[in-house]
């Protein structure tokens, strides 16, 4: 069948089109009614981002501190026994005002240099998110969430997490872009905020899969097979990773559409740490 015979209304542009000519060529009104159908389409499209960002930049000024850099603690000991220099989250999240907004939210992501700046929420199911923002309001950005079967304080072995690519950019748009190993160079690092503590994401692998792949599986019977798992995600990556996984350590998958056939994803693979 046709494609846009699966479709149904107000989808079915086919059925404005067909009534778009007269029995002689001439262009009837329903012209208009095509331009004005897309054009509401957009505006919906558009305010729905902006109703989004503004959502979320509403909780960044309410929960999200920016850390100023901080010097290397040395704790005054001799020079040859200085430690190494400390990492400090550029970033401070006050979970009790956010679980006061909504208890869903279980961490924070964020990515220096780039729009990824949100809370991260886990439900009962994979679906209720994906379609409604943190205060429950039906919105085509969703929110970026957590599968249902992973355990909310990501020690799991692989932790999943999802969200939408926004054409304007937001979402998880930014991670299909480590398809360029360039970018990869400059971002080979996330940050998870957690109630019970922060992890920086250390990036190993991204790479274009289908839906029946297994980039989404969570269980696995042992280390050697969590290596191979890890050794099939690196084979395929679009990039080339400066880090070496260990079969001890846990992995977030952060997933997100991409277009290069049906149901594509794009994985991104990366170690907590």
């Amino acid at each position: 069948r046709a494609y846009s015979d699966n479709m149904t209304a107000p989808h079915r542009m086919d059925l404005m089109v067909s009534a778009m000519t007269d029995g002689c060529g001439k262009w009837k009104c329903n012209q208009k009614c095509v331009f004005c159908y897309a054009a509401v389409q957009l505006l919906d499209y558009s305010g729905e981002n902006a109703q989004a960002e503004q959502g979320n930049q509403a909780l960044i000024d309410q929960a999200v501190v920016l850390m100023e850099p901080t010097e290397p603690f040395s704790g005054g000991m001799r020079p040859e026994e200085t430690r190494p220099p400390r990492e400090s989250a550029p970033i401070q999240v006050d979970f009790e005002a956010l679980h006061r907004q909504n208890p869903d939210i279980i961490a924070w992501i964020y990515s220096p240099d780039t729009p990824i700046n949100y809370p991260v929420v886990q439900s009962q199911d994979n679906s209720y998110y994906l379609r409604r923002l943190i205060d429950g309001t039906r919105n085509t950005a969703g929110t970026i969430f957590v599968d249902f079967r992973n355990v909310p304080d990501f020690s799991d072995r692989n932790s999943l997490v999802y969200g939408h690519n926004m054409k304007n950019g937001t979402m998880f748009h930014q991670i299909t872009k480590y398809k360029d190993q360039a970018f990869y160079d400059q971002h080979p690092t996330g940050l998870f905020l957690t109630p019970g503590g922060n992890y920086k994401i250390e990036f190993v692998a991204g790479y274009v899969t289908d839906m029946n792949s297994d980039a989404w599986k969570l269980e696995f019977a042992s280390d050697e097979e969590f290596s191979l798992w890890l050794a099939g995600a690196i084979a395929q990556s679009t990039f080339t990773g400066t880090i070496a996984p260990a079969p001890q350590d846990r992995v977030v998958t952060l997933s997100t559409c991409t277009y290069e056939y049906s149901d594509a994803r794009y994985v991104l693979v990366g170690i907590l740490k």
